[in-house]
């Protein structure tokens, strides 16, 4: 057999084997732990079931891009950054270039996904870290 047929089909196994450990452990809903005490009379089992604490990560905002559109409109900056979450039914938000949907679509974000706003505009949009904008109608204080 070759070597690189031989290093393929091990690969192969390999990652066969690291996806069906995978599975495995998310399918588990509790960890149980078997600790044995020994003394010198006697020996006893104890088995103890640890739940498992199921959390919801919500990943964090930061793109690589700038914002080329010239501010125009009325904008207060906030006393400091704040981190918001979206809040929509639909699948995505749209970031914009500016404060307003005749402005580009730049990036489109998850529901309970976590941005930080810096200014306000006072038609009710918010403008991000990275300078681009989303409806204060779709933030929230808290991840739903």
């Amino acid at each position: 057999m070759k070597r690189s047929s031989l290093i393929i089909k091990l690969g192969s196994l390999a990652l066969i084997s690291v996806m069906a450990f995978s599975l495995t452990a998310c399918g588990k809903k509790n960890k149980e732990k078997k600790e044995t005490k020994e003394t010198e009379e006697q020996t006893t089992e104890e088995t103890t079931t640890v739940p498992l604490i199921e959390t919801t990560s919500v990943p964090v905002y930061s793109g690589p891009m700038t914002n080329d559109v010239t501010v125009s409109w009325g904008e207060t900056e906030l006393e400091a950054p704040v981190v918001r979450y979206i809040k929509t039914t639909a699948d995505y938000i749209n970031v914009r270039k500016g404060p307003g949907t005749d402005f580009d679509v730049v990036a489109k974000f998850a529901n309970n996904m976590q941005i930080v706003v810096v200014a306000s505009t006072d038609g009710g949009w918010y403008k991000t870290n990275d300078g681009f904008y989303v409806s204060g109608e779709l933030l929230s204080e808290t991840p739903s």
